[in-house]
């Protein structure tokens, strides 16, 4: 058991990470985009078209971390899996342009659509300054060819108050992936999911 918390420590802690703009791990990104995206593209599909990947999960990854043992990047069983093409929950350390950098370095052409979920607390993009700020990540994005960036613009605590009293936050809604919803009508589990997405800052 000793052994395995201490691999897991250096696989979560120590290993790089996509959303970093590391580029060892973002050619792991892209050689699996690849072979996903040439093993599925084009083949027929039942009702004579062809199938096109795309990265837009809405609720899935949350289903799919339920069926899921751990995995290699540090994810433990069972646990959501990373939305769309956002980094692993707490992977992404360096701020929200290196995230950027990490997800445009995908092919977004070759795909039906991608999505990337951004989490800002109201302080950072408050202001003239914080809207600026904000406006000049997505104009970025775009310019490298990023195809699809959303926010939620809330704290931490502010939805773990909500999940504890969701009768006193019924006109609260959040994005979850690929759509919103009220945060008192998700499931736990898509609940937390949110919960534990990296709050990122300009500074």
């Amino acid at each position: 058991m000793q052994t395995t918390r201490r691999f897991l420590s250096l696989v979560q802690n120590f290993s790089p990470k996509y959303g970093n703009d590391d580029d060892f791990a973002d050619s792991i990104m892209q050689d699996v985009f690849g072979y996903y995206q040439q093993a599925v593209t084009g083949r027929p599909n039942q009702r004579g078209g062809s199938y096109r990947i795309n990265m837009l999960p809405t609720t899935c990854h949350v289903y799919f971390g339920e069926v899921m043992l751990a995995s290699a990047n540090g994810r433990r069983a069972h646990k959501p899996v990373s939305e769309g093409i956002s980094p692993e929950k707490g992977a992404d350390t360096h701020g929200p342009t290196a995230v950027l950098r990490s997800c445009a370095k995908m092919d977004h052409i070759r795909t039906g659509g991608t999505l990337l979920n951004q989490k800002f607390t109201p302080s950072v993009v408050a202001g003239e300054t914080g809207l600026m700020q904000m406006a000049n990540l997505i104009r970025t994005y775009f310019n490298m060819d990023g195809h699809h960036i959303q926010f939620n613009v809330i704290d931490r605590q502010t939805l773990l108050d909500a999940q504890a009293h969701p009768e006193e936050y019924k006109d609260l809604i959040v994005r979850v992936a690929g759509y919103s919803d009220h945060f008192r009508n998700l499931s736990k589990a898509l609940q937390d999911e949110i919960i534990a997405r990296t709050e990122q800052s300009f500074a």
